[in-house]
Order: structure tokens, then C-alpha cells, then sequence
């Protein structure tokens, strides 16, 4: 069934175009993916189809009696409301459904009544009233309120009021939920959630994302925004991607012999208009060649998109020592407990690390710690880093720059006129947004500048807390080449597992107050923590239950592959500390650090031996 329909929808801004003749027909059971470049009009194509917003040209057409839902940006709460009063908002529509249905019932002796009881009693199943408590329940738990049910909405930070006006819309039983970024402020284990739930769904999903892995999860079409055309494709992103270079491929080839065949006929026709007043014979071999250019003319195939080779950016940087950064006895509170507590850590030249967990572990927090921002609640807490060092905090909030000040004027300080106005128009600014005072700029250009910023210290040590927020596809991808190419040490927070997967071989894993300290990327930790037994865990850890064969002989094969790299790993790092130890002019209190590290190091690694030991007894059969 239908639910909304573009028909050659225009849309003018400013004077200028910013969709031509764009056509789009939404279903019940549709998921469709919405992409393209910051500024191409994703968020306007949402307000339009809502009717916040009406075509310049075109028609939008939406069938009778549906109901569409969006998710807002700027949620507002009263006074009186809590989270689970907005969330039952959105069951309005049920409820009302459900008191008409006992009004008719008390006239089903009527035949007509009857009929019209049993249309409406169809529509509120299908749209899901006999499960609204269980649907409820799993938004509250699924976007991290359970528990919650009765806190005043407006004392919730602005990223859990955008969660909770996602889950209202959720709960809406629209026939078509419009959802612009509704992954922002999630973690990875609300995203999957998400992506489930939005999988189950059964009418229309439009949404708007720059998690490729979300987008992979949910999308069965992908719809992509392109110099104010709308190009529509079967499949996730992943695939969209493929047929969408290889559809530019193919309109670049068949332009391109059009482009020659035009130029060869153009230039008969130039030498047989010289020739034409030698003879009558050649003054129709003009004719004939003047009425094949322009019937090749008319054969002109669709140009190609121009060339637009992105965001290109680099991090250069100079060598480091060995051991990059090492800490100890990292502690912090909240509400009176330990937030977390981190015996050890230490980052060496070169290593690349994920620091994962869920929303309000504390992993800023952690690296505030790390970076002397904040100290640590235990006294003894202590963070080194190493000579020759020298950190780029990515920081979106842009501490310390001037909100009052343009973006020129404040790079000019930096770097002088003319690298101002080439950095900036490198970086995708405009040369009139250049001169936007950076308290006016929007979160895309917030973190391209502080992207901007980061790249020219030519830092050794990059540390980056969601970088991709904010980043269309293009520059989350263009961000990524440039840190693959990166050759200094990388740690990085990200929710986006595809990004940080994608950049790092090592996890910090923040949960329930401890971190682990694993030897592979993050999307192998999420496997890990997926595939568990449940009999294996207990709260804080691991219980020394006999294994459990729940998964197969190959996961327990990586598994054991993985803590013999890390036994490995750590008896190298064991070799160094000692080494170190030899040192003759140690003080006594470098040595007791020393001391410490190689305490913390053997039982790492005597957990790391327990671990393999259990592994190879799994693989033998033998427990």
C-alpha cells in the first residue's frame, strides 16, 4: 500500500535549485535508506513528505487516512512529564482506536456497525494494540531507560531527550516513521537494538544515518541525494555503493564515446562547409554531415556527475619513543561510587585502539583522566606520557576558540591570509561560510573544523572521542583513508563499529567499572560478547564454572589464537619493563612504578594463561 508519493518534486532555496524533478513512492514494509553530501537536502526531503514544507513544482501526494510520524531534532518536555508518560504518548492514536472500537461494540447487532467493528478491529492489530505493553517495555530497556520509567523528563541531558522523542515516535503505530539520524547519541548496543526493531517494523521506515553498519542492518533500498536528483537502489549501503560507482562508470564511458563521436563529426562537417562552393556534390555531403550533428546532438547521453573528489585530508606527524603513554591506578566517581577503576594501561608507538562501552560508562571521562584533564580519585593514580610526544585532542566543542570570531579570521592567526582562505576551501567552506562566526556554525562544519584543527599540530598521539558525529558518508569516509594512512599512535571512541573496526587491531573495553584490555578490533569484542554463554557471566566478570560448548570448534579456535597473541604481546612488554628496571640511576620511586607494572603485567598474563589453558582443554575435549 502506498503511503506517500513525490511526482517530479522541485524545491527552490535562496534562489537556487535544490531538488529537480525528484519522484519517490513509499510502502508498508518499505526500509529505505536516505544518503548523500551535508547540505544536499536530506532533512528538507523529510519536511517536505511531512508537509512542514510545500514543492516549489511537483506534487506530494499521501493516501487517505495514514499517518506519518518523525522523529523531532530539538525535543521539549514540560514540566509535569516523565519518560514513561512520553513514551505512552505515543499509544494516542491506539487508545483513541480502542475507544471507538468499544462504542461500536456496544451496536454490533447492527450489520453496518458490525462491519465497520471489524475494519477498525484489523487496523488496530495490525497496528500493533494488543502488544503495546511489551512494545513499551522493550523501547524502555532497548534505549537505556529502563528502571527509569518515572524521572522527569526535563532533567534528562540532550542526548537521552532525543532518545526518548525517538522512542515516542517509535511507539507512534504511524504507517511511515521519517528518521533523521536516528542513531546520534546512541551506543552500539542501543543501535543494534535499534536496527532490530526497526527490522520488525511493519510499515514504511524513511531514515536518514551515517552508520554504514546501521544502514547495512535496516536498509532494503538505499535512495541517494545527488546534485538535487534522487537516485533509488535495491539493496543496503554496502551494495548501493557498488552499483552506484558502476552506474557513474557507465554514464562516464558511454559520454565520453558520445563526446568523441560529436568531435569527429563536427570537424567533417567544419571541413566539408570549406569544401561546399567547390562543387554541388560536396555542398550536399555539408547538408547530409550538418543534419547527422544534430541528430547526434539530440542522442546526447546523461552526464556524469562532475568529479568531486572529496574531503582530502592528512595527518602527518613526527616519530615517537617506545612507550607512547602509560597510567596507573585511574579512578573516578560518580554519585558516590566508583565510575571506574584502571589498574594499568599503557599505549606503545604506533598501536592502533578502540575504547568501547555503553553511553555513561565513563570513556570521556577515562580519557579526560588520561589526557590530565581531570585527576584520578585514587591518590595514587599517576599518567606518563612519553618523550617526544605530542597529543591532538579531537575536540568538537572547540574549547578556547572565540565563538564571536569568523572561522577566517580565527584560522588567520594560525596561519596567515592566504593558508587561511586555502585551508578552508580545502576543508569544503565555502569562501562566503568563511566568514560565519564560528558560534553560528552548524555540527557538520563544527567538526570539520575541529578535524581542521587537529590535523595541522601534526600530533603523534591522535586521541578522538566520536569524531564521526555530525559527518556526512563522504567525509566519516574521507576521515578514515586519511587515519589508515596515519603512521603515529591511535586511540579513538566511537559508537560507529564500522569506523572504529575499520582503524583499530586493539580494544579497551569499558563495562561495569573494569577495563579489559583485548587483542583484536572492537567488532570481534562484539562477536565475543554476543556469542557467551550466559552460564559463563556473572556480574563484573567471569565465573570459574566449568566451559560451556555452546559455540563452535572454529570461534574457540580464533579465541585461542587471540590469547596466544596476547601471551605473547605481554611477555614482550614483561622483557621491556625489566629491562628497564636495570637501569643503574633509577630513583626509588621510579623503581616502585616499575615494580607495580610488573605486578600487573604477570597477572594479566597469568589470566591470559588460565584463559588459553581453558580453551585447549575445550578444543581436547578433555574437561
Amino acid at each position: 500500500m502506498r503511503v506517500v508519493t513525490l511526482l517530479d518534486v522541485e524545491y527552490m532555496v535562496g534562489g537556487q535549485e535544490l531538488f529537480h524533478g525528484v519522484g519517490l513512492e513509499l510502502r508498508h514494509g518499505d526500509k529505505l535508506a536516505l544518503t548523500g553530501q551535508n547540505g544536499s537536502g536530506k532533512t528538507t526531503l523529510i519536511r517536505l513528505m511531512m508537509g512542514h514544507l510545500s514543492p516549489s513544482a511537483g506534487r506530494i501526494v499521501r493516501a487517505s487516512g495514514t499517518r506519518l510520524a518523525e522523529m523531532p531534532q530539538d525535543p521539549q518536555y514540560t514540566a509535569g512529564e516523565t519518560v514513561e508518560s512520553v513514551l505512552k504518548d505515543g499509544f494516542i492514536h491506539l487508545e483513541a482506536m480502542e475507544k471507538r472500537l468499544d462504542t461500536l461494540a456496544a451496536r454490533l447487532s447492527d450489520l453496518s456497525v458490525h462491519e465497520q467493528w471489524e475494519a477498525l478491529h484489523e487496523q488496530f492489530a495490525a497496528a500493533g494494540g494488543y502488544t503495546r505493553r511489551l512494545r513499551y517495555e522493550s523501547v524502555l530497556k532497548g534505549l537505556g531507560f529502563a528502571g527509569r520509567a518515572a524521572q522527569v523528563a526535563v532533567s534528562l541531558s540532550g542526548g537521552e531527550a532525543r532518545q526518548l522523542a525517538l522512542g515516542r515516535t517509535l511507539l507512534s503505530a504511524a504507517d511511515a516513521l521519517l528518521l533523521d539520524e536516528p542513531t546520534n547519541h546512541l551506543d552500539a548496543e542501543m543501535r543494534e537494538w535499534l536496527a532490530g526493531y526497526l527490522r520488525g517494523y511493519q510499515g514504511a521506515i524513511l531514515f536518514v544515518s551515517h552508520d554504514r553498519r546501521f544502514m547495512d542492518s535496516v536498509a532494503l533500498q538505499v535512495a541517494g541525494l545527488d546534485q538535487g536528483r534522487l537516485h533509488i537502489y535495491a539493496g543496503n549501503y554496502s551494495t548501493f555503493k557498488v552499483k552506484r560507482a558502476a552506474e557513474i562508470e557507465g554514464m562516464r564511458v558511454a559520454f565520453e564515446h558520445w563526446r568523441i563521436e560529436q568531435e569527429r563529426l563536427e570537424a567533417s562537417y567544419e571541413q566539408a562547409r570549406r569544401w561546399s562552393a567547390r562543387s554541388e556534390k560536396l555542398a550536399k555531403r555539408k547538408d547530409a554531415l550538418r543534419s547527422r550533428v544534430k541528430r547526434h546532438e539530440a542522442e546526447q547521453p546523461p552526464k556524469p556527475p562532475g568529479e568531486d573528489h572529496g574531503l582530502l585530508m592528512r595527518f602527518d606527524c613526527q616519530e615517537s619513543v617506545g612507550e607512547v603513554l602509560s597510567a596507573e591506578w585511574l579512578t573516578q566517581q560518580a554519585g558516590g561510587s566508583d565510575l571506574f577503576e584502571v589498574e594499568h594501561l599503557s599505549l606503545r608507538k604506533g598501536e592502533r585502539v578502540a575504547l568501547i562501552g555503553p553511553n555513561g560508562v565513563g570513556k570521556t571521562t577515562l580519557l579526560k583522566t588520561l589526557l590530565g584533564y581531570l585527576e584520578s580519585a585514587d591518590p595514587r593514580g599517576r599518567v606518563r606520557i612519553g618523550t617526544r610526544v605530542s597529543v591532538g585532542y579531537y575536540d568538537q566543542r572547540l574549547s578556547g576558540l572565540d565563538p564571536e570570531r569568523t572561522l577566517f579570521e580565527t584560522l588567520r592567526t594560525w596561519f596567515g591570509d592566504q593558508r587561511a582562505h586555502d585551508l578552508l576551501g580545502a576543508w569544503k567552506f565555502p569562501y562566503q561560510a568563511q566568514f560565519k562566526n564560528i558560534g553560528a556554525l552548524s555540527g557538520g562544519e563544527r567538526a570539520r573544523l575541529a578535524l581542521l584543527s587537529l590535523a595541522s599540530q601534526q600530533a603523534n598521539l591522535l586521541v578522538l572521542d566520536e569524531p564521526t558525529n555530525h559527518l556526512d558518508l563522504e567525509t566519516i569516509e574521507a576521515l578514515e583513508k586519511a587515519l589508515s594512512n596515519y603512521s603515529g599512535t591511535l586511540l579513538v571512541v566511537s559508537h560507529d563499529l564500522a569506523f572504529a573496526n575499520a582503524l583499530t587491531n586493539r580494544t579497551w573495553w569499558l563495562h561495569d567499572g573494569v577495563l579489559e584490555d583485548l587483542p583484536y578490533p572492537p567488532l570481534a569484542v562484539r562477536a565475543r560478547q554476543e556469542d557467551r554463554p550466559r552460564s559463563e557471566v556473572s556480574h563484573g566478570g567471569i565465573s570459574k564454572d566449568k566451559p560451556a560448548r555452546s559455540k563452535s570448534r572454529w570461534h574457540y579456535q580464533r579465541e585461542l589464537e587471540a590469547a596466544e597473541a596476547q601471551i605473547d604481546s605481554l611477555e614482550i612488554r614483561l622483557k621491556e619493563v625489566h629491562a628497564e628496571a636495570q637501569e643503574p640511576r633509577l630513583s626509588g620511586e621510579a623503581y616502585a612504578g616499575i615494580a607495580h607494572r610488573i605486578a600487573a603485567l604477570e597477572a594479566d598474563l597469568n589470566k591470559c594463561f588460565t584463559r588459553w589453558e581453558e580453551l585447549s582443554c575445550i578444543l581436547e575435549d578433555t574437561c
